[in-house]
């Protein structure tokens, strides 16, 4: 039962990072201010219109603020303030059932044309048809925050197969010049409808921000970033979402490059994204994926997850969370993976939950768990290339069914590096199993004393069992029972 791998060595392969800082790139072009203007003014009538009510005592309806949709001269339609796009103004309906592709798009154009902005839903469910060939939207410009009234609240429904939403640059570019930049997707929702073809795609982009977004039911990988850098991911949730059995892809897809040629390909690398506080729930075939992708010679690197969920009952293939041997940098802690059963059209084989190969990466304070269905094969299989070290802390594996192989499998390497093991294990099953490492990194070093070790030696009262070293004595001290105790050393 050993896992699937995919392995490439990632010592021949550059991790540069040689680029301009992008930081000193220019932002997004300034706009009008008559926007906040506009508001004010309206507010201020509004409350003129109440206070005259009040003294008279009869209601005064000509100088109440209409809804932003409503309010003539200040709609976008009608060539107002240019921060602000509420594609209601643009004709969109809303109501999941007329299709509204070309009035959000004219909303989306308009923000692009004029140098960002926000383009805004309202409360409501619209309709979009992508095709096999285009997508159904596209981020045109820079600066673009698409913002929704919540995520369950505004809602884009995928009406065919095909890309739902594109904010992608023109190609790859090393200066980022032609990259995608500083939008935002942010209290929106978006449903695949069963569906093929990517939810979000985010290609040659960066410094972008997806926040408290719901995605569900799309019948392939949701979010997919090639060649994105220096971007947040913020409480997303996806849902009931997967690949198939012949072709496995993550809800959330952090590569290289989607293709070896084409529109996708990409020899530069995905860095700097963080994921913080997501939730991937009930999919198929994987959660998080960071790899090369097809083609690449590049390292994904900088990748960072915290404080994220992984638990399906509707398991095809696996793993959860893979990072594979091209990745450098990838740090992942307060992570919680479940296996609770799998899904009715699959084949019930139990499946490798972590795979971990990344270089001069982490893996820490992680949860393993399954129930009374046999799911897991192994929990954790782990990779060390040579001149690497894997660091696996408080990887703990709580299952109700114990892995048909063990909680943690290392995988043959003919020049392996070192492993770092702290506090890994399981309550069940086989603890390790594969080609388990002879040698290990060392260990941390000892606190070196000049002269006779003492609770004194120490900022604080260290625990019995602390070792500690006389340098001017050649001893070594252990805490034992509160009183240290030494052997001396060979001199």
């Amino acid at each position: 039962m050993h896992p699937d791998t995919d392995r490439t060595d990632p010592d021949n392969r550059p991790g540069r990072d040689t680029r301009p800082n992008r930081d000193d790139s220019p932002g997004r072009a300034a706009r009008p201010t008559g926007a906040s203007v506009g508001r004010r003014a309206l507010l201020t009538r509004a409350v003129a219109g109440v206070a005259v009510a009040g003294a008279a005592g009869v209601a005064v309806t000509t100088a109440t603020a209409r809804p932003a949709s409503a309010a003539g001269a200040f709609t976008t339609a009608t060539g107002g303030p240019g921060d602000w796009y509420n594609v209601r103004d643009y004709g969109a309906k809303g109501d999941g059932t007329a299709d509204d592709t070309a009035a959000v798009q004219s909303a989306l154009d308009a923000a692009a044309q004029a140098g960002g902005g926000t383009v805004y839903f309202p409360a409501g469910k619209y309709l979009v048809l992508p095709t096999s060939t285009a997508p159904a939207l596209t981020v045109g410009g820079n600066g673009i925050r698409l913002a929704g009234a919540g995520s369950k609240a505004s809602m884009l429904v995928k009406g065919g197969n095909g890309i739902l939403l594109r904010i992608s640059g023109a190609g790859p570019d090393a200066t980022g010049a032609t990259h995608r930049r500083y939008c935002a997707v942010e209290d929106l929702g978006f449903n695949g409808s069963g569906r093929t073809g990517l939810v979000l795609e985010l290609y040659y982009n960066d410094n972008t921000v997806v926040r408290d977004v719901y995605i569900t039911s799309n019948l392939d990988t949701c979010i997919d970033g090639v060649e994105l850098w220096d971007s947040r991911f913020s409480n997303l949730v996806v849902e009931s979402s997967t690949g198939t059995i012949a072709d496995p892809r993550p809800n959330l897809w952090l590569r290289n490059a989607s293709a070896a040629s084409g529109w996708g390909s990409s020899q530069d690398n995905t860095n700097q994204v963080h994921l913080t506080g997501c939730r991937f729930e009930a999919f198929g075939t994987g959660a998080v994926w960071i790899t090369a992708g097809t083609g690449s010679t590049n390292n994904p690197n900088g990748i960072y997850l915290t404080d994220c969920k992984f638990e399906t009952s509707q398991l095809l293939r696996g793993p959860h969370l893979k990072v594979d041997a091209s990745s450098k940098h990838v740090h992942a802690r307060e992570i919680y993976c479940y296996a609770g059963n799998f899904s009715s059209s699959g084949d019930r084989a139990a499946q490798n939950i972590v795979t971990w190969a990344g270089v001069a990466s982490s893996l820490e304070n992680v949860l393993i768990a399954n129930g009374s269905v046999a799911t897991v094969n192994s929990g954790l299989t782990v990779y060390a290339g040579k001149g690497s070290t894997a660091v696996l802390r408080d990887v703990i594996g709580l299952y109700g069914t114990a892995p048909l192989g063990a909680h943690v499998y290392f995988e043959a390497n003919a020049d392996p590096g070192d492993y770092r093991l702290e506090n890994t294990y399981a309550n069940t099953g086989a603890q390790f199993s594969g080609t388990v490492p002879t040698t290990n990194a060392p260990n941390p070093p000892l606190r070196l004393v000049n002269g006779p070790v003492s609770d004194a030696s120490f900022n604080r009262t260290p625990a019995n069992g602390t070792l500690a070293v006389d340098t001017l004595n050649h001893r070594l001290y252990v805490r034992v029972g509160g009183v240290w105790q030494w052997s001396a050393l060979n001199s």
